[in-house]
């Protein structure tokens, strides 16, 4: 465990807002970035999820297809506003549905996932190059790419500035970097009792977009575009799910494999319901709803200078 200052500040000027599983969210003062301290070492991350100990697993996000597909097809129709192919390195990539989907979509996927569970599942399931180790400057042969993408990752990262400058330095002439995060730094502290965990220590940064603005300045990268969506609806409906389902256990929206029997089709068909109806609350009816110190879901677009 290490204490550390603001990164972008270098100062403790801080009061703690989170307190979870023992650890320690401070939010600094003066630029309302928010970060655990003391945290853990750069080695315990790397090992948290090699061993597949972070607080949602390798099976959740393997058999997460359909909602994970949903959102990359959204994604997607975003970044090729800007890029319509070329190759696409994916930070983070879960169980690689979003790189099938790029795939789909024209672009050369590229994969990094810390996880053996899942890097495994995206090399022999989906066929797409995976290295199982950080960026550096020897990922994929020295290879580099078009864009690089990453989503709910950035807050994963032990130092920020650092994976930036890597993803920088990765990047072709006039590439893009393009992830998605959330605003947890901005809102009001009101709304915290929307979220149910903040999964404390897999997170160990939460910013603000200005933090977000300051973080792509510093690293080479111009903003583009800053796409924004409030998650309000969507938390509220899915604490109200599952209350329903907590009442309602003949109802399953798990991804558990089952036999497949007249009742399993009728639950499948209620999951793809619920899946869209999420996806519609996060990214439709979210980018119309009032976002101000809100909780907000951001795509942010950038282009290496």
């Amino acid at each position: 465990m290490e204490k550390i200052k603001c990164i972008f500040c270098n100062h403790a000027n801080a009061q703690q807002v989170i307190y979870e599983n023992d650890y320690h969210g401070k939010q600094c003062n003066d630029c309302n970035l928010i970060y655990i301290s003391p945290r853990p070492t750069v080695e315990d991350v790397i090992d948290l999820y090699g061993h597949d100990q972070a607080q949602i697993s390798a099976d959740t996000h393997i058999k997460g297809s359909y909602l994970k597909r949903l959102y990359a097809k959204h994604t997607l129709t975003l970044i090729q506003k800007y890029i319509q192919k070329g190759s696409l390195l994916e930070i983070g990539s879960g169980g690689g549905y979003f790189l099938d989907e790029a795939r789909n979509s024209g672009f050369e996927p590229y994969g990094i996932e810390l996880n053996t569970a899942q890097a495994s599942f995206i090399k022999n399931n989906l066929g797409i190059a995976c290295e199982q180790k950080p960026l550096d400057h020897t990922s994929f042969g020295h290879k580099k790419f078009d864009v690089i993408y990453h989503c709910d990752v950035i807050s994963h990262f032990h130092d920020p500035i650092k994976e930036f400058r890597s993803m920088y330095s990765k990047l072709n002439p006039h590439g893009y970097v393009i992830f998605e995060t959330g605003n947890i730094g901005d809102i009001n502290k009101e709304y915290y009792s929307l979220f149910s965990a903040f999964q404390y220590p897999d997170h160990l940064f939460f910013f603000t977009q200005d933090n977000l603005k300051n973080l792509l300045e510093q690293t080479g990268f111009k903003i583009c575009k800053i796409y924004t969506y409030s998650i309000i609806p969507q938390l509220k409906a899915l604490s109200w799910f599952h209350k329903i389902l907590g009442k309602k256990k003949s109802v399953n929206f798990s991804n558990k494999t089952v036999k497949v029997k007249q009742q399993d089709i009728s639950t499948s068909i209620l999951k793809k319901i619920y899946y869209q109806a999420i996806y519609f609350l996060r990214y439709k009816l979210g980018a119309f709803m009032p976002k101000k110190n809100r909780p907000q879901t951001l795509i942010v677009i950038a282009q290496k200078n």
